[in-house]
């Protein structure tokens, strides 16, 4: 099995899969949760998943991701539809749970 998995679909799938990573494609939240499900008791060390599942996932999956210890290092990826994005927000949203404080870019 490969080091670094993907989930997702439509034209986030097409271009993870141009960049040489091996993409499951995904139809819904609940397929998500069965396939990522499975790869956290793999040998993957990394599996990248489409962003717009994440404030899908259900109040057990989140608790379930919550408890978990060690790998696979979950990273999520932003689909990259629309065209104009609040940069900031999108920072704030992710690296204030990691770091603990909120990043200003001025």
């Amino acid at each position: 099995m490969p080091s670094v998995a993907a989930l997702a679909n439509g034209a986030l799938a097409l271009k993870l899969t141009l960049a040489g990573l091996p993409v499951q494609t995904v139809q819904d939240v609940q397929d998500v949760e069965e396939t990522l499900g499975g790869l956290l008791e793999s040998d993957v060390s990394v599996v990248v998943v489409q962003e717009d599942f994440r404030n899908q996932f259900s109040e057990w999956f989140i608790e379930r991701m919550k408890r978990r210890k060690g790998g696979p290092l979950v990273v999520y990826c932003p689909g990259f539809e629309e065209e104009e994005s609040d940069v900031d927000a999108y920072l704030n949203a992710v690296l204030k749970p990691a770091i603990g404080y909120e990043i200003r870019l001025e």
